[in-house]
């Protein structure tokens, strides 16, 4: 029962999924959530294919995707996207450690995160399109996976940027190699009935050195990593993993 009760947390965390029970679990134990993101992210990619045999013969393939990605973030209440758009406006603000926090903390949306959300968005739709219909099954539902796994190991080599303050930090600060390996194990069960594992561990070891060169430059220029940051690399990630398949 403390798994299960680790897993709904996961979920409530994580997504915007209505899940109506009171978990009631110590703030020091909250970091277990990270081994479960890959079936938080099997959950969000099952939606996302069910969404997508209900539209395709309604639509036409590029509308269908567009809808697939707005549901995506509909479906993580848009805190991914958001992360990726605070750390893009603080990077590039070409300022100093402390200002590049602050300015990754401002509610306000910058011009360098304007343009890195625009574009994020048009290519996962542009990449979604491009896959070939008999592989769309596993893109959907392998792209949040991986993603979750790479967001796991960015966390397990990773210290907080802001001294382990908020959800991001906690897990910073307390999730490590065993939350990592359990999520991998949970992620190479769940491509075992996606994909062949031969193409998942060429994606996966493509996602990974992706994410430890994101995650060290940015530990580099503020000092470790945040909740804002942990979501750039999912979006990077999930739109890697488009690409991926779109070349299949």
């Amino acid at each position: 029962m403390g798994e299960l009760k680790v897993l709904i947390l996961s979920i409530q965390f994580m997504t915007g999924i209505p899940i109506p029970i009171n978990i009631d679990i110590e703030e020091n134990k909250i970091y277990k959530i990270a081994s479960y993101l890959p079936l938080v992210g099997l959950l969000i990619g099952s939606i996302l294919f069910i969404s997508h045999l209900l539209l395709k013969d309604l639509f036409s393939r590029e509308i269908i995707m567009t809808l697939l990605v707005a549901l995506s973030y509909i479906l993580t209440r848009g805190m991914h996207i958001d992360g990726l758009a605070d750390t893009f406006d603080g990077l590039f603000s070409n300022k100093g450690r402390d200002k590049i926090l602050e300015i990754m903390k401002d509610s306000r949306l910058g011009t360098n995160g304007v343009l890195v959300l625009v574009f994020m968005v048009i290519l996962k739709i542009l990449f979604l399109s491009s896959i070939k219909q008999s592989i769309v099954f596993s893109a959907l539902l392998m792209s949040p996976v991986v993603a979750r796994l790479s967001v796991v190991f960015s966390i397990a080599i990773s210290k907080s940027a802001r001294g382990g303050k908020g959800l991001g930090g906690l897990l910073l600060e307390k999730a490590g190699l065993k939350e990592f390996t359990i999520a991998f194990v949970i992620s190479v069960v769940i491509s075992h009935f996606v994909m062949p594992l031969r193409n998942f561990f060429e994606l996966t070891a493509i996602s990974l050195i992706f994410t430890y060169l994101m995650s060290k430059y940015i530990s580099k220029r503020i000092g470790g990593m945040t909740g804002d940051t942990l979501g750039a690399v999912i979006e990077f990630v999930e739109l890697m993993v488009y690409i991926y398949f779109s070349l299949l």
